[in-house]
C-alpha cells in the first residue's frame, strides 16, 4: 500500500511538472520575428529628468516559416533605429516584444527573407 502512494505521487508531480513546463514555453516561450527598419519613429515617450526617451517603431516581421506580425518595438536608451537595418525581434505571449538585435541579410531564414524582400 505505501509503495503504490509513493509511486503515485511521483507520477502525479512528473505529470504536474510536465504541463507547467509546456504551459510556461507557450507563454513565455520566445519565436523569433525577422523585419526591416523603415526609420519612421511611430511614437517617442518622454522621460524623467536625466532619463532618456524611448523611441517607437512599427516593425513588420516574419518568423523562420514566413508567418506575419506587426509589432511595436521600443528603443533602449534613447537609441533611434537605423533605417533599412535589419532585426530579430524575440516575441512572447505574454510579455509582446522582449528583446530585439541587429542581425546581417545572411542571418536571415529563407522564408522571412523572401518575404521582407517581397514586401518593398
Amino acid at each position: 500500500m505505501k509503495k503504490d502512494t509513493i509511486i503515485t505521487t511521483i507520477v502525479v508531480v512528473a505529470v504536474v511538472g510536465l504541463l507547467g513546463g509546456f504551459w510556461l514555453d507557450y507563454n513565455y516561450g520566445n519565436t523569433y520575428y525577422y523585419g526591416q527598419v523603415s526609420g519612421h519613429v511611430e511614437r517617442m515617450e518622454k522621460a524623467p529628468a536625466g532619463y532618456p526617451k524611448r523611441y517607437y517603431y512599427i516593425v513588420n516581421g516574419w518568423d523562420k516559416d514566413g508567418n506575419h506580425k506587426r509589432m511595436e518595438v521600443g528603443s533602449i536608451n534613447g537609441h533611434r533605429f537605423v533605417k533599412n537595418r535589419f532585426i530579430r525581434i524575440g516575441w512572447s505571449r505574454v510579455k509582446k516584444v522582449n528583446q530585439y538585435e541587429q542581425i546581417t541579410y545572411n542571418q536571415i531564414p529563407k522564408a522571412a527573407r523572401d518575404k521582407i524582400v517581397n514586401s518593398k
